[in-house]
């Protein structure tokens, strides 16, 4: 059945009638940030993260829970959103720059057959690259070689997801130690929701709607931290957003050659994970849930922040 539209005074209204409370952030700036800074659908999403009444007159309503929460989680995320951009786009880079650099020292490629390749597999591919060549930045290098690309060039005028669909090939045909093929859909996935501006902390409690099966490398990369169990490793890494995220943690840590880019980078992660994320502590401090997690990624950073330094 179909909603009604609310207002904005009827979204509170709503909200009030789920017992989610308005003392530390009061109705009046709540309507605000519900006005200017973001909207209801988005900010309600994050109440998934909190416990309700399962029985009595409350059955069905949020247990302690205050609006100031919800609103601490949506900017917490989209900082969280930021640093992915800023990481995925490095990794980007850095496998172009891994691909190309094989390549180079493969005598068995020309880099022609691999794109050959590439489109028979995918032809859909070759028709994205037509229709940029109408309206796009690379638009001129699409038209000078549209008929005869090479590896060398190509890799600038494919999309993220279509450079994977190479990648994965090549690397498939030309088993090269320090390949990636096997993580970058965890890559992908946190890279177009950090993108599409996605919800991404609000999703953090079971059940999930999809089995994941970790990734096993990353598995045995976490079972070297101190501090982190099997048990924990196994529960927290079942998370699709969380087992992503670290997943891209690796990938960057092991793609990303620059040290003075992983350095910079794992520093900014490092002061938003210990500064900006704990601004708020008290908020979530009964909420066992969100302080494992906190707890877990948090401990996954400093081992990598301690191998950048």
């Amino acid at each position: 059945m179909r909603k009604r539209k609310l207002t904005i005074d009827e979204q509170i209204k709503h909200m009030k009638s789920k017992n989610i409370q308005f003392n530390i952030v009061n109705e009046k700036e709540a309507k605000e940030f519900l006005t200017n800074n973001n909207y209801y659908f988005k900010i309600k999403s994050y109440a998934k993260n909190f416990e309700k009444y399962k029985e009595g007159e409350n059955a069905g309503k949020y247990i302690n829970l205050e609006f100031a929460y919800l609103q601490e989680l949506s900017t917490l995320d989209m900082y969280f959103r930021r640093i992915i951009m800023k990481i995925t786009l490095d990794i980007e880079h850095f496998l172009k720059t891994q691909l190309l650099k094989d390549f180079s020292q493969n005598i068995n490629e020309d880099g022609y057959n691999i794109i050959n390749e590439l489109f028979s597999k995918y032809p859909y591919i070759k028709e994205n690259i037509d229709k940029k060549a109408q309206n796009s930045t690379c638009s001129d290098l699409i038209i000078k070689y549209r008929d005869d690309f090479a590896i060398w060039n190509i890799v600038e005028v494919l999309n993220f997801g279509d450079f994977m669909k190479l990648y994965s090939i090549y690397y498939e045909k030309y088993k090269t130690r320090g390949s990636m093929e096997n993580h970058l859909w965890s890559v992908r996935f946190l890279r177009n929701a950090a993108a599409h501006n996605g919800c991404l902390l609000n999703s953090l409690k079971i059940p999930y709607s999809k089995e994941i099966d970790p990734n096993k490398r990353v598995m045995n990369f976490l079972s070297k931290i101190d501090g982190i169990s099997r048990k924990a490793r196994q529960s927290k890494m079942k998370n699709p957003v969380v087992h992503d995220f670290i997943v891209t943690l690796y990938v960057f840590i092991n793609v990303v050659t620059s040290e003075a880019i992983k350095r910079n980078t794992m520093n900014e992660l490092k002061v938003l994970i210990d500064n900006r994320f704990t601004a708020n502590k008290d908020f979530f401090k009964k909420n066992q849930l969100l302080t494992s997690y906190y707890d877990f990624v948090k401990k996954v950073i400093d081992y990598l922040y301690g191998l950048c330094i």
